[in-house]
């Protein structure tokens, strides 16, 4: 699959959590480098990954208070045949209903779904987190941590 998005990519070992620099790993998955923050409110929950202080997110996954799941990309570009969005890790990947017509409110193209139940499973995935759109990905991203991973799907499941 290209990669449309300009998304830079840390193929050291040093970019993945807990990894030392120079530590062997069986095999290295090259994640972009940032990090997740857990962003909850009135509104929701929400995750968002940042490749640095001060800079805006690449992706966003948010569980609105009614329910759902929305999963936003703004470095994507709007497809007007392509209604379908991909979440995942490694083999577990959810598909999520894309508006054809991208996100006029958040930017670049959101997709929503029920929560699945296997959220928490890709969310931390060895594999870590990729989001794709038609030609257009984002990811691999780091797995979220544990902590926040659970936090952020117990906050979806409420």
């Amino acid at each position: 699959m290209a990669n449309d998005t300009p998304l830079s990519r840390e193929s050291s070992s040093s970019s993945i959590p807990g990894k030392a620099a120079g530590a062997p790993t069986a095999s290295p998955t090259p994640f972009v480098a940032g990090a997740w923050e857990l962003l909850s409110s009135g509104e929701g929950d929400g995750l968002a990954f940042t490749p640095g202080a001060g800079e805006s997110a690449i992706v966003h996954v948010f569980c609105p208070a009614g329910g759902g799941l929305t999963v936003n990309v703004k470095a994507f570009r709007p497809i007007g045949s392509e209604e379908r969005m991909s979440l995942g890790s490694g083999a577990t990947v959810v598909a999520l209903v894309a508006d054809v017509k991208g996100d006029a409110l958040r930017g670049g193209v959101s997709a929503t779904g029920p929560v699945p139940g296997e959220l928490r499973s890709v969310l931390e995935g060895a594999s870590g987190v990729s989001v794709s759109y038609g030609a257009q990905s984002a990811g691999p991203l780091p797995p979220v941590p544990m902590q926040t991973a659970q936090n952020f799907v117990m906050g979806c499941n409420d």
